[in-house]
């Protein structure tokens, strides 16, 4: 099984995906991660979409502390399992997953806790700074 994590380093979670770093895929099987920069991602995605590129990657989950409703539509979606993240430590939450101690992310939760990205410009809406 392979899941992404929204990072902003080596062993610490970014809030979520529109605040990452760098996207942490780990090989459960292989017990690795592998970071890609989020630049790196952008220029792999000139040919895809960002989603698209994270099917292509075989992703079976993303784990991350937080979703904005839109983010987790998509990947729901997608068929992609979307578990909340408990905490920003990278090493606690791929034990909790082992462990299967990690809890699908609730959309209720997202709809009462969802601030607008305004920087992400992805929803259109007036909000976009774009």
């Amino acid at each position: 099984m392979r899941i992404a994590f929204p990072l902003l380093n080596e062993k610490e979670l970014a809030n979520d995906f529109s605040h990452a770093l760098h996207i942490g895929i780990y090989n459960e099987e292989l017990d690795h991660l592998e970071m890609i920069s989020v630049p790196e991602i952008e220029q792999m995605s000139k040919t895809t979409n960002f989603i698209d590129l994270m099917i292509s990657l075989g992703l079976e989950s993303v784990i991350s502390p937080h979703y904005s409703y839109m983010t987790l539509r998509i990947f729901k979606e997608n068929r992609i399992n979307t578990l909340k993240a408990v905490g920003f430590s990278l090493n606690q939450n791929i034990k909790l997953h082992k462990e299967k101690e990690l809890n699908p992310y609730d959309v209720y939760e997202s709809l009462i806790t969802d601030d607008c990205v305004s920087d992400c410009g992805s929803c259109g809406t007036s909000c976009s700074s774009n």
